[in-house]
């Protein structure tokens, strides 16, 4: 006899915050469906809503916890509450409820880099006490029941999320742990933002975004480019040499929005295979994965973020000054801009390469080349390593004779060799 009595029939065998946490992850899982339970909406709409509400914000916060030990890092959280099934509520509710998660959070159980994230998502300002949920509906101007609603949207888009390979070791993890995915691979492009050559790269990116010259922009990123292979051609015998640090690939996750993320997503890949990189595109999360050695990753990163920049410049000026409704405003335009764009930008950077490699060659010989040979075998094995087998597949375009003159002009500007650029583009300053 352990004293245990069964409940008699006026002792309920669940309370009723076990009836409310279950009664909203049945809704979420019902509309993961696109079947959503009436019947249960009710029941939650008639419990008592600081009941509900305790539960649900108990909810949210786990799921949170949970999605950063399956690899998911704040910004793309951040991202994928706007995205997905939830709306403009939904989507705050999800930056609140990050917001709330890192406020309880000590900064020494967490990486600088995971910082560094939440501190650039502008998030809601909270104090760490319970009632946020209740203050969110009320600031949304929800009533109790389109709040339950909202809420259930946003679970049933947590849930949906798949594991992601993790880049950085997630709250409360050990960091230092040799065996973590994390640890063994290196946290992403960690510490290459301190590279000098880095930073005259991205000094010359940024003259590129904002120069209103096409050949000038053109130049600053050819410049740019060169410096990418020579600096991947010294590390590479950096690396080689007695005493290195026997460096391996990292990754990182670059996020591809639409309009046109495939063929945004297409230009990542040739921007990727030109620095040395490779890059996998998850088309369903709007995200792609970069693989390489870290400078060539951030270095890739860089360099694609300005070229579509300058993409999309072109194409805005070009839609100013037509008038509206004409054939530059159009989808089939714009989507064979770009992918001519893609097409012609690989060209150049392939030129470039090529230069270099004569250049190096001619200075220091051909010992550069099995030791790059060797670094591509060792992305090539990295990416197999995460993804197996992977997948190509065709960009969808209507194909637009302009569009794709527009883009390949856009691209092709200037014909360019090392000896056309200008003496300060030339030393980077």
């Amino acid at each position: 006899d352990w004293g245990w009595q069964p409940p008699t029939d006026d002792e309920p065998l669940f309370g009723q915050a076990e009836v409310a946490r279950h009664l909203l992850v049945s809704a979420a899982h019902a509309q993961r469906r696109d079947d959503p339970d009436t019947d249960t909406f009710r029941r939650l709409a008639e419990m008592a809503a600081p009941v509900v509400e305790k539960e649900a914000e108990a909810l949210l916060l786990k799921f949170i916890a949970d999605i950063w030990m399956a690899g998911w890092q704040p910004r793309e959280l951040h991202r994928q509450g706007r995205l997905g099934r939830a709306s403009a509520a939904g989507a705050r509710l999800v930056h609140l409820a990050i917001a709330t998660d890192h406020v309880g959070r000590r900064a020494t159980t967490l990486d600088r880099q995971w910082s560094a994230q939440i501190e650039g998502l502008d998030l809601p300002p909270v104090n760490g006490h319970s009632g946020w949920l209740g203050r969110w509906a009320h600031d949304e101007d929800l009533d109790w029941s389109r709040a339950i609603a909202t809420v259930v949207d946003v679970f049933a888009n947590l849930m949906s999320l798949p594991r992601l390979d993790p880049v950085l070791p997630p709250p409360g993890s050990n960091k230092s742990d040799p065996h973590a995915a994390w640890s063994s691979r290196g946290n992403g492009s960690a510490g290459a933002e301190t590279d000098p050559v880095l930073e005259r790269i991205r000094n010359l990116l940024g003259k590129a975004e904002s120069t209103t010259f096409e050949a000038e922009a053109a130049a600053f990123t050819a410049k740019a480019q060169e410096l990418m292979t020579r600096h991947a051609i010294d590390a590479a015998l950096i690396d080689r040499g007695p005493g290195s640090q026997d460096e391996r690939p990292v990754h990182i996750r670059v996020p591809i929005d639409a309009p046109y993320a495939d063929a945004k997503s297409f230009l990542l890949q040739t921007v990727a295979e030109a620095g040395r990189c490779r890059s996998v595109f998850h088309s369903k999360l709007a995200l792609s994965t970069v693989l390489g050695f870290a400078t060539d990753v951030a270095a890739v990163e860089m360099l694609f973020t300005s070229l579509l920049l300058q993409a999309q410049t072109s194409l805005a000026e070009g839609a100013k000054q037509a008038p509206a409704g004409t054939r530059v405003r159009s989808q089939p335009y714009r989507s064979a801009f770009l992918s001519a764009y893609t097409h012609r930008i690989g060209e150049r950077l392939r030129e470039i390469n090529k230069l270099v490699f004569v250049e190096v060659e001619d200075e220091q010989g051909s010992a550069f080349l099995p030791v790059l040979r060797s670094r591509s075998a060792a992305v090539d094995d990295f990416l197999g390593e995460l993804f197996g087998e992977t997948v190509s597949s065709q960009i969808r375009r209507g194909y637009d004779g302009a569009g794709w003159a527009g883009g390949t002009m856009a691209a092709n500007n200037a014909q360019l060799a090392f000896g056309d650029l200008t003496e300060h583009v030339a030393t980077g300053t």
